[in-house]
């Protein structure tokens, strides 16, 4: 079967992607005599056919940022609670529209507390804390 779509005709055993933005492998970074591209990460460039190409980031960077509880606390054995908490700030973070973090326990939370803290959406821009929901599955009681 064909399709016909305008000047172009597709097989059925072509793939067709809507692709926007991306960044093919390197592999597929040759130049006109078949020479690979250098891809030079430490400086933002590819090198291709003598060429400098600049290199963009999409997105905002993957920085870890600290979280602290807004207010000391005593969380119970057997219960849960809303927990506020305050996210590190930088000083760009108010010109940035894009502002929405995800929270979730680092490795160091999970051993230093026996607490379970559910992955959350906050948005640093909003107001000074967030809220996270912390889980105590067990008899003893945790400090924060």
């Amino acid at each position: 079967m064909e399709l016909e779509l305008g000047l172009v005709t597709l097989s059925e055993k072509v793939i067709i992607a809507e692709i926007e933005e991306a960044l093919l492998g390197y592999d597929v970074f040759k130049g006109r005599h078949g020479e690979p591209a250098d891809i030079l990460l430490s400086s933002n460039n590819i090198l291709l056919d003598r060429l400098e190409i600049p290199l963009f980031q999409m997105g905002k960077s993957n920085k870890a940022r600290r979280v602290t509880v807004a207010n000391d606390m005593i969380l119970p054995g057997m219960a849960k609670a809303v927990v506020s908490i305050f996210v590190e700030r930088f000083t760009d973070d108010d010109e940035d529209v894009n502002s929405d973090f995800i929270v979730e326990p680092a490795q160091q939370f999970e051993d230093m507390y026996a607490l379970r803290m559910a992955t959350t959406l906050v948005t640093v821009n909003q107001s000074p804390t967030c809220s996270i929901r912390i889980l105590n599955p067990f008899a003893t009681e945790v400090t924060l």
